[in-house]
């Protein structure tokens, strides 16, 4: 993808060219509900590196500013987050974080065994993919019953622009039906249905080395917070959201602990647990009721629920 006036590739990392002029050493565009946008606000907190906070609306919570004029030339690819460093976007959360952590630590390098942890928390290529190998794909795959309860309160109107200017019209569209079938594209073997049950399956194993990596360690990697840490934080906290995490710690006891640290940490508070969106609460709160009423998503859930087991 090109930019609109720059004759460059658009690629992960920090971009050779300035989108904005800005007196700011940094501004980030994120949004509240985004995982990549809660993992680099976590990670500018941790770092202790204040910023401009420039809040865009997605479908999900509302409106999508990340489909305007002004954001595409942001990001031609209109995703969020971005975070701009005197002007110069850097692409990617996982990039993002690593070019924090390496301004703030002086080049700091990561080794191989961290960046395989901050990558299995990623979400890599299309999500169907390397459901083995990134627990970010598995639960990017359980994610739509959330988007299905938060669509509800979105007004129809606002999905035909929506549908016209969204670069990836698959994604469109699969946003079209939770909007327009909801729950109902649960149905017991359904492609959702089957691909769920597989996205559990391969995140159960995900959650297995976890627990077995952080057993007698405060974090990931040890003594020191770090990269890794923050990536799996966003990770379990949506977790929370889809009402599937307290059948996990039930299940794995090192997380549990784990993650009650994660949640106490002032970084954490910061990028998540201070940043509150209505739609977001609405939205949990609505698949909380839809799990216990809506037959054919309850019998998914306890499908689910049953694939977490060691």
């Amino acid at each position: 993808m090109k930019t609109n006036n720059k004759n460059l590739e658009i690629v992960s990392g920090k971009q050779p060219f300035k989108v904005i002029e800005t007196n700011d050493e940094w501004v980030l565009y994120h949004n509240e509900f985004s995982l990549c946008s809660r993992k680099v606000r976590i990670c500018m907190s941790e770092a202790d590196i204040h910023y401009k906070s420039k809040h865009i609306n997605i479908i999900e919570t509302g409106n999508a500013e990340n489909l305007s004029r002004y954001f595409k030339k942001i990001n031609p690819k209109v995703t969020v987050p971005v975070l701009l460093h005197n002007g110069y976007p850097i692409y990617e959360s996982h990039e993002q974080i690593k070019y924090l952590n390496e301004y703030k630590n002086d080049k700091l390098i990561i080794n191989d065994d961290e960046n395989n942890w901050i990558k299995k928390a990623s979400l890599v290529g299309e999500p169907i993919n390397n459901l083995d190998q990134y627990a970010g794909n598995c639960v990017s795959l359980l994610t739509p019953p959330l988007f299905i309860s938060m669509l509800r309160n979105i007004s129809i109107i606002k999905f035909f622009p929506y549908m016209i200017k969204h670069p990836i019209k698959f994604r469109a569209v699969n946003f079209l039906f939770f909007k327009l079938l909801g729950y109902f594209l649960y149905r017991k073997s359904t492609p959702l249905y089957r691909i769920s049950l597989r996205a559990s399956r391969n995140l159960n194993q995900h959650m297995k080395d976890l627990d077995t990596q952080i057993n007698n360690k405060e974090w990931i990697m040890g003594k020191d917070f770090g990269l890794a840490d923050i990536s799996w934080a966003v990770i379990l906290h949506r977790l929370e959201e889809l009402q599937l995490l307290d059948h996990i710690l039930h299940t794995y006891s090192n997380i549990e602990i784990y993650y009650e640290r994660l949640k106490k940490r002032k970084c954490f508070i910061d990028g998540i647990t201070n940043v509150q969106n209505k739609k977001v609460n609405t939205g949990v709160m609505g698949l909380q009721k839809s799990i216990r009423k809506v037959k054919n998503l309850s019998f998914m859930y306890h499908e689910i629920k049953q694939n977490f087991t060691r």
